[in-house]
């Protein structure tokens, strides 16, 4: 018998099956912890927006239940419009402030003084009554805003 070492077809690799299958469990586990982690936060981050706007007597334009009409326009909002929201419960907004239909005109006159605004949305809930939204698009054209848009929201 030789005592000598073995020849190379004789010898064994254990490292061959080592890297044959890929685990993704623990991968998938880091997935879920970073998704439910990234759920929290945002959920987190708009309820203390939402508080921070009543502390202050404002509302968020994100915090506003507005559930605008199905429509097809294609006009994105830019940084320059004026926004508008109507609340079902006939509750009009603007920057943030609550007020009544009387007094729109003349906030949307101090408004136009301050910003170069050329256009108003009216961003109105779909079961806002027609009427109110009526008056805001005429006050807004009685302020000196003859552009008025109606907001609506994508066909699903």
């Amino acid at each position: 018998m030789q005592s000598g070492p073995t020849p190379p077809s004789e010898e064994v690799d254990d490292d061959a099956g080592l890297f044959s299958e890929i685990n993704i469990t623990p991968l998938t586990d880091v997935f879920l912890v970073l998704l439910i982690i990234f759920m929290v936060v945002s959920s987190s981050m708009v309820e203390a927006e939402k508080q921070a706007a009543q502390a202050k007597n404002l509302v968020s334009e994100r915090a506003l239940s507005v559930l605008t009409p199905e429509g097809t326009g294609e006009s994105p909002l830019i940084p320059k419009d004026i926004v508008i929201s109507v609340t079902p419960d006939g509750t009009i907004y603007l920057e943030g402030d609550t007020f009544p239909i009387g007094e729109l005109a003349e906030r949307l006159r101090k408004v136009e003084k301050g910003a170069a605004a050329t256009r108003v949305v009216v961003r109105g809930d779909q079961e806002a009554q027609y009427k109110l939204v009526w008056q805001v698009i005429r006050a807004a054209q009685a302020a000196g805003f003859p552009d008025v848009a109606l907001a609506s929201r994508a066909k699903d």
